[in-house]
């Protein structure tokens, strides 16, 4: 069984992981944001392009034939965007559970000093 001693300094152990956690997590956000940004600007871009090349040499072309063009084109950054947010998913999970177990040592805590040990 833990000592008050023993939990209490697992609580400010668990609590600067935590704050490590959420500083990784508000980059790994700002990373993912970049990331869906330059994937759907590319994707718009080259939507873009492919209907001004068709059109411009007389090519019919549907609406299914420019987002296949387009999905090729940018599989790469759309490949970086879906892995940072996988990243960032990974990274807000983590937190949660590092919350978790702060909010439970934070518990044994309150119940050592209720019962006066």
């Amino acid at each position: 069984m833990l000592s008050y001693e023993a939990v209490a300094e697992a609580i400010e152990a668990e609590g600067r992981k935590l704050g490590k956690l959420a500083e990784q997590c508000l980059e790994l956000a700002m990373a993912a944001a970049e990331a869906e940004a330059t994937y759907k600007v590319a994707f718009a871009t080259s939507r873009m392009t492919y209907r001004d090349y068709a059109a411009a040499n007389g090519i019919r072309t549907t609406v299914d034939a420019v987002e296949d063009h387009a999905t090729l084109e940018c599989a790469d950054s759309r490949r970086a965007y879906l892995l940072a947010q996988g990243e960032l998913t990974a990274m807000r999970d983590a937190l949660r559970a590092a919350q978790a177990r702060l909010d439970g040592l934070r518990t044994l805590a309150t119940g050592y000093r209720q019962a006066g040990g």
